[in-house]
């Protein structure tokens, strides 16, 4: 059945007390990955219990699920372990890739020693050296399909001294065991000199609440390759906190993502579980994640202040971009999500229509209207994510984050004192 939505989209130049919620946009030329594969620190030990269910969990869960890491014991362990070779092999024979976890330790430059105590780049250069041959050792013919790498730098280094640590590593890897998938883990963002330093870059790890008001790099959002680039979100509570997280791992390009109401001191020692991972398996398979893609999005070339012009809707999203002229000092999509003008916020003049909006999307934050005047209240646990190439605006908000929005609704775009015609648009 096809679902349609009439809209008027808005940026309106106003001040107001929501405009303290605001949070920092993603300004750069974004591509979008649409559909993603589950990455997954597997940290629980397949020898008992719970740690055989979740390896259980991950091998029925493909091909959603496309990585996972294997960690005996911050490495490959003193010595060959039998329940993690029977677990590498089940899961390659299911269609994982089981890759061994390696500490480099930041290679010296912080001060960490290695197992046996030294703080030289030479020591932790011979240990995750001596790391990676021992998983190949004793699980390569098990399946192991190549190596993370933990405790990563992610600056370049003066004259790359640093990237050219992992670069050497990397090398020493594919060279000593022929198509090793390599992951460098800095937790943070890395520096672009990292691109060919690792197969995969973890470009985030961290809360979901700080995950909704961090900033992508430009040289990720722009990347044609989203599968460069893993995200590892963890304490998302709440099973529409994950899906606004996926939709804003599409936004920000990440090919892989991992989302956990689990916390730390370890979060990563057990899976999501019911509904929460049934769903952050479908959510990340499923395309239209953001950019504009999905639906009947077709733009509506405008006139005046604001020149293009459109929304789309997918099962699970909606997606509003809008092209400027001017300058706003906030930028705003108002919609009317049970397509009752005689509910929410009245809209002034020069609106040609009253709108009644149920939900306002200021920057990136999303509002929910509590009177026919200026009165909102932020929705707890969305931040819809923003884009910005050039002067052209997107915003994606997850459909679980309104209230039973009805099949036909309505918005409006305005830029100070413009305001669009109407589009109606369908997702079939």
């Amino acid at each position: 059945m096809a679902v349609v939505i009439t809209l008027f989209v808005a940026a309106l130049g106003l001040s107001n007390a929501a405009a303290a919620n605001t949070a920092t946009a993603n300004t750069a030329t974004a591509n979008t990955a649409t559909v993603q594969h589950i990455a997954v620190p597997a940290y629980f030990n397949p020898n008992g219990s719970p740690g055989s269910a979740f390896w259980t969990q991950l091998n029925q869960s493909t091909p959603a699920v496309g990585i996972a890491v294997a960690n005996p014991d911050s490495g490959p362990g003193s010595a060959f372990d039998q329940g993690y070779a029977n677990a590498v092999q089940a899961a390659t024979n299911s269609g994982v890739q089981v890759i061994g976890y390696v500490d480099t330790g930041y290679f010296g430059t912080t001060g960490r020693t290695t197992r046996d105590g030294q703080t030289t780049t030479a020591a932790w250069t011979a240990q995750a050296q001596a790391d990676v041959d021992n998983w190949y050792s004793w699980y390569g013919g098990y399946g192991l399909a190549g190596i993370f790498f933990d405790d990563g730098l992610a600056d370049c280094g003066t004259d790359n001294a640093h990237v050219s640590l992992y670069e050497a590593i990397n090398t020493f890897t594919k060279q000593n065991h022929s198509g090793a998938l390599t992951v460098d883990n800095p937790g943070v963002a890395a520096d672009q000199c990292y691109a060919d330093a690792a197969d995969v870059l973890v470009m985030f790890e961290g809360t979901y609440a700080d995950y909704t008001t961090w900033t992508a790099p430009a040289w990720e959002l722009s990347s044609t390759d989203p599968d460069k680039f893993w995200h590892l979100i963890y304490n998302t509570p709440t099973q529409a906190n994950m899906e606004n997280a996926v939709s804003l791992s599409k936004q920000r390009n990440a090919g892989y993502l991992y989302v956990t109401d689990d916390n730390l001191p370890n979060p990563w020692d057990t899976l999501p579980t019911g509904t929460y991972w049934s769903d952050e398996l479908s959510q990340s398979a499923a395309d239209g994640g953001g950019g504009g893609g999905g639906g009947s999005c077709t733009p509506i070339a405008g006139s005046g202040d604001i020149t293009s012009y459109s929304a789309c809707m997918t099962a699970t999203t909606e997606t509003f971009t809008a092209t400027f002229n001017v300058a706003a000092s906030f930028h705003h999509v108002f919609i009317d999500t049970d397509n009752n003008q005689s509910t929410g916020f009245q809209l002034p003049a020069p609106s040609t229509s009253a709108l009644g909006a149920d939900y306002m999307i200021e920057n990136n934050t999303l509002y929910r209207s509590l009177s026919s005047g200026w009165s909102w209240t932020p929705v707890a646990g969305v931040s819809p994510n923003m884009t910005q190439n050039g002067n052209t605006y997107t915003w994606t908000v997850p459909l679980s984050a309104l209230n039973n929005p009805a099949t036909t609704q309505q918005a409006e775009f305005n830029g100070n004192t413009f305001y669009t015609d109407p589009v109606t648009f369908a997702q079939s």
